[in-house]
């Protein structure tokens, strides 16, 4: 009795199949259901008030600033800029 060959599905799925493009194609799927109205884009939400602060003696290079009567004092980065922290 000769040794049973392989089913093809078998052997096909350990080669590496080349991808097929679906551009242009439409499938039942997609056809049938319904569209939706275009997406509404969300706002960004206001900075709070430290991290105003914090970005203003950022940008002027200000060596400290004071929040909520605390003083955060800052330290130079190479990379960041500066990075404030509570003295």
């Amino acid at each position: 009795m000769a040794p049973r060959s392989r089913s093809r599905a078998r052997a096909t799925s350990r080669t590496k199949r080349p991808q097929r493009s679906r551009a242009g194609k439409k499938t039942r799927a997609a056809a049938s259901a319904p569209r939706r109205k275009s997406m509404r884009k969300s706002r960004k939400r206001p900075l709070n008030g430290f991290f105003e602060l914090m970005l203003k003696a950022k940008k002027n290079g200000d060596e400290s600033f004071v929040y909520n009567g605390k003083t955060y004092k800052g330290k130079k980065h190479p990379r960041l800029g500066m990075i404030y922290k509570k003295a």
